[in-house]
């Protein structure tokens, strides 16, 4: 992970944190978050990521990758596109109303490759990931995906994915 993705997760737990009703004190009944107050830090979190990118194409595969390892949504609406973002929403829905989650506890993600990677501008990249899974069984199968990868404005960013 780079250093500036390291430095936002940073900051965000720090502002969870410090920013807590339970930050200090005793964890009672009348400190508990409201649902309320739980979706609008969600929303805020949200924002936040809208503001920060990738910062070359390596990172965005990494990241992307790490969504099927997790099954954690926000990783490739972290490193989406706006047009890819707005379909993610629509997809899964708003975060603070969903949990984001993809995938269940099995199969899970044993190793994923890059198959290709291919410059077609300064600003493009076309790649073809492949993505190998895993049960308590042994091997399940393999998918691939295939990512459009572009610059745009100062971040990397997927464009589309097949």
């Amino acid at each position: 992970m780079h250093t500036i993705t390291k430095i936002i997760t940073a900051t965000l737990i720090s502002t969870l944190l410090i920013n807590s009703p339970y930050a200090g004190t005793e964890l009672k009944k009348d400190n508990l978050i409201t649902h309320e107050q739980t979706k609008a830090q969600v929303e805020l979190f949200k924002q936040a990521l809208d503001e920060f990118g990738a910062t070359s194409p390596e990172q965005v595969i990494s990241i992307w990758a790490k969504t099927e390892k997790t099954r954690n949504g926000v990783y490739h609406y972290s490193v989406a596109c706006k047009e890819l973002k707005a379909k993610i929403l629509k997809d899964l829905g708003d975060p603070k109303d969903t949990y984001w989650i993809y995938g269940v506890s099995s199969p899970w993600l044993d190793r994923y490759e890059v198959i290709s990677k291919n410059k077609i501008s300064a600003t493009e990249y076309i790649v073809k990931l492949k993505f190998f899974w895993s049960t308590s069984s042994g091997s399940f199968n393999t998918t691939e995906n295939t990512l459009r990868i572009i610059h745009a404005k100062d971040t990397w960013c997927v464009k589309e994915v097949t």
